[in-house]
């Protein structure tokens, strides 16, 4: 893929400018490193542009359209780094009252071409920048990470016929930002986070009723509950990031690590196989109706379960007398129900 204009600026919000940097021909080295980062990233979400007329796919479009003039690209580049610029600014008011501030970066463009497909690929990435001391003459200088974990934010364009009414467009965001997709790139969600949460959901809890529920109740119901949990206290999911920290960090009870692998396996599948994003917001009341689990304990009682439980092993055990009788201990905070059931008083 030939790369056929890279640039760089550096976005400094809290002092309202933006700074040109040359990119000499080493650096096309690094701009094809981070496009193959960007290429096998799996966490991604697809949006379309509103409309062609938006601010930055109209400059991204005339770009393509008028590569020999330089003066013209370069005000077109520019122009989408003050935009950025500009709702950067937004963004930090907006959340500055929250002790949280958006994260500073340079943002690199790049244009490509694959001649074998004849089509144009646009890349926004907004990686991280930071002061340091320059050990050859000791000087302070700023630059920016060659570590691909240090990329904040990105986008890619596919444009293949310019004349398109909408683009598509893939985004990583390393956080929720909704400035990055929504004020600065004026792009649509394809899939809505209320039908992301309720597909990922839904993959998820018939993965584990198939290949772990009859072979170990147990670890089902764990892991179960963890998903629960993760779903309910996270606004923004990773998909990857999700299956990593709640199955690949899980210790099994009654399940082989060996079959947990396969689960592991067929989890990470989902989102390719079930159409949904591996990036969304969550929204919980998509999943609400499907939390609740009904027990059966015995005849005349059901045990219901209606949200997330923090210490699951804390709060619900299950143990047998002496005698062969089996039993729930239920640990409880609510004292009216406890004093109904209780004979100790």
């Amino acid at each position: 893929m030939e790369i056929v204009i890279q640039t760089i600026r550096i976005i400094d919000y809290e002092n309202n400018a933006v700074y040109i940097r040359d990119t000499p021909e080493t650096f096309s080295e690094y701009v094809r490193q981070l496009i193959t980062y960007i290429n096998g990233n799996t966490s991604i979400r697809e949006y379309r542009t509103r409309s062609v007329n938006t601010e930055v796919i109209s400059c991204i479009v005339d770009i393509v359209k008028n590569q020999i003039d330089v003066d013209y690209i370069t005000d077109k580049i520019d122009f989408i780094a003050n935009r950025l610029l500009l709702k950067e600014r937004e963004a930090q008011t907006s959340v500055a009252h929250l002790d949280t501030n958006v994260q500073k970066g340079s943002l690199i463009q790049a244009l490509l071409y694959d001649e074998e497909n004849d089509k144009y690929t646009y890349l926004l990435a907004k990686v991280e920048h930071t002061d340091f001391v320059d050990d050859s003459d000791f000087s302070f200088k700023s630059g920016f990470s060659k570590d691909m974990k240090k990329l904040w934010k990105s986008c890619t364009f596919e444009i293949d016929d310019l004349n398109a009414a909408s683009f598509s467009a893939k985004v990583y965001s390393n956080t929720v930002a909704k400035y990055w997709y929504d004020n600065f790139l004026e792009l649509d969600q394809v899939v809505s986070d209320e039908v992301n949460t309720d597909k990922a959901f839904r993959a998820i809890e018939s993965t584990l009723n198939r290949n772990v529920k009859n072979i170990a109740p147990r670890d089902h119901t764990l892991l179960r509950n963890t998903m629960i949990t993760y779903f309910r206290s996270n606004d923004f999911i990773d998909y990857d990031t999700m299956i990593r920290n709640t199955v690949e960090n899980y210790h099994p009870v009654e399940l082989e690590q060996e079959k947990l692998e396969k689960v592991i396996e067929k989890l990470r599948e989902l989102p390719e196989k079930h159409n949904f994003d591996n990036q969304f917001n969550t929204v919980s009341s998509a999943i609400n109706a499907r939390i609740r689990k009904v027990y059966d304990v015995c005849h005349g009682v059901q045990l219901k379960i209606t949200d997330a439980i923090e210490d699951f092993d804390d709060t619900i055990k299950a143990y047998r007398e002496n005698d062969g009788n089996r039993y729930i201990r239920i640990k409880t905070d609510n004292d009216l129900t406890y004093r109904r059931f209780s004979d100790q008083e």
